[in-house]
């Protein structure tokens, strides 16, 4: 799961080093000092891909960053944990690196250079209605704001379920009646099975600051800590990494400034063996690339350096990086799948881009979903584009069993931005049927109103052989009183999972 909770300010001790090149510029350049200031954490953006309302309020964020902009209120400066890290970090630095009249004129530069609006994309083309899948509810009632995790496995849903008040991990049998229901410290984002006990990933509170109270339980007739004072962890994988005969656990500590990819081993006493000392990551694929035996992994940064990056395995918790796709910073990438979409052999990159949580709530024409063909040597090329308002992560199968993979799509912010259609979409793989390599049907549900879908997955719920798609909803991204109306709904009537049963012959 990858949710707007993760999303943050770029952040770098690096950029907090004074940059003495500035005062070799003969006269103040607003783009030549944003090219040099802006890029050294993220890719340069250009101003006109926003509208001046982004800018407006996403500059003076950048300020701290640069010493410009002292008294802004941040979560972080309140929270005396994390100031005192942050502090200690370097992120945010004491003395400018900037004067006034240079500051002005990189704001100066984005304010002249960006539209009063976004031009907004056509509407997608699209029909109503899904072909072979019927919708369905899982009639289990619960107040509140809804899941942070979502899976069906062993005949029954596990669910990370929020409140403002409470955190549970509850798990339901197909009628929604619950079997298990443990309150805990945090949101759940993630559980793996492991024999007899299962591993839960806490991402610790929802706010987005420093202070790292993320976790690790085990869970068997009771919960028990395992891991603690983790960086805002999204994602996490088990697996020999050094080839010891012993489980070490793959992390992707999010964070906000601090975080980093983290190899946690389970022989003997827990040993944190640090692999990106950056925040951002969001999702892993393993994979072994190199046949040599030892596990390699893929990832998503989606955090200042927007990307897909492979990790090669050298051997004791050593690894190599690539980096495979650049993306915008403004993209707000929140997962990837890899699949060979192109049957050709190796595995293409499909991406949803459509975070819209830091700043302005401004619809962006360039959030959908993208896929990249592999060219081999570790080489991509964009090959396929279709707009989506906040698209927010992916569920790809061969859904029709016609031999092609299908996409099932969600947009979590499209309901907040009256592009309702847009909350679900699914793509209809028509290789079969035209010489196109990439050509994709596009359908849309009826009635998705204030879905507010983010979470999705896919699973055999009915055991006929086909996958079914399920929906998770939160309602964290809408006013307090439409979160209480929406709220009251599930609790009247269920709707916290949306189940698409597959009845293709």
């Amino acid at each position: 799961m990858c949710s707007s909770f993760f999303l943050s300010a770029c952040s770098d001790s690096k950029k907090n080093t004074p940059f003495k090149d500035t005062k070799t510029i003969k006269k103040i350049d607003g783009e030549a000092l944003a090219k040099t200031h802006c890029a050294r954490c993220h890719e340069f953006p250009e101003p006109h891909v926003l509208p001046k309302a982004y800018w407006e309020e996403v500059l003076p964020v950048m300020g701290l960053y640069l010493h410009k902009q002292e008294k802004l209120i941040s979560a972080n400066l309140n929270n005396p944990i994390a100031k005192k890290r942050l502090t200690e970090a370097r992120i945010y630095p004491e003395t400018q690196i900037l004067n006034d009249e240079e500051w002005k004129a990189i704001t100066n530069y984005y304010s002249k250079n960006s539209p009063e609006h976004t031009m907004p994309e056509l509407l997608p083309k699209f029909e109503i209605g899904i072909p072979h899948f019927e919708t369905k509810i899982l009639p289990w009632k619960h107040t509140g704001d809804g899941l942070t995790y979502l899976n069906f496995k062993n005949g029954n849903y596990q669910l990370g379920y929020n409140s403002e008040q409470t955190s549970h991990y509850i798990v339901t049998d197909t009628t929604g009646q619950e079997i298990q229901n443990f309150q805990i410290p945090y949101p759940l984002v993630k559980s793996i099975t492991k024999g007899k006990i299962e591993l839960l990933l806490l991402m610790g509170p929802l706010a987005s600051v420093d202070d790292p109270k993320g976790q690790i339980l085990i869970k068997k007739d009771t919960l028990y800590d395992f891991i603690s004072a983790l960086e805002r962890p999204a994602d996490f994988v088990i697996k020999d990494f050094n080839n010891d005969g012993s489980d070490d656990l793959l992390v992707a500590e999010f964070g906000k400034n601090l975080g980093g990819i983290n190899i946690y081993t389970t022989r003997g006493e827990n040993s944190k063996n640090n692999v990106h000392s950056k925040p951002g990551a969001v999702k892993f694929e393993l994979r072994d690339v190199n046949n040599d035996g030892l596990e390699d992994f893929y990832v998503l940064i989606s955090q200042e350096d927007e990307s897909i990056y492979l990790f090669l395995n050298e051997g004791d918790f050593k690894f190599t990086k690539k980096k495979l796709l650049s993306l915008p910073p403004y993209y707000g990438t929140t997962h990837f799948e890899l699949l060979d979409f192109d049957k050709d052999g190796d595995e293409d990159i499909i991406c949803s881009s459509g975070d819209n949580g830091d700043f302005t709530s401004v619809v962006k024409p360039f959030h959908g979903i993208r896929l990249f063909e592999n060219l081999g040597k570790n080489q991509y090329k964009q090959a396929w584009f279709h707009k989506q308002v906040g698209a927010y992560g992916t569920a790809c199968a061969d859904y029709d069993n016609d031999g092609d993979i299908d996409i099932a799509s969600i947009g979590y912010y499209a309901s907040l931005y009256n592009a309702n259609q847009e909350s679900f979409l699914y793509f209809e793989n028509q290789g079969q049927n035209t010489t196109e390599k990439w050509n994709f049907k596009t359908h849309t549900l009826p009635n998705v109103k204030n879905s507010c879908f983010m979470l999705i997955t896919s699973a055999d719920i009915d055991n006929d052989g086909d996958l079914d798609i399920l929906l998770g909803s939160n309602s964290y991204i809408y006013t307090s009183d439409k979160k209480q109306a929406i709220s009251k709904k599930w609790q009247e009537q269920g709707g916290l999972v949306t189940i698409l049963k597959n009845t293709h012959k």
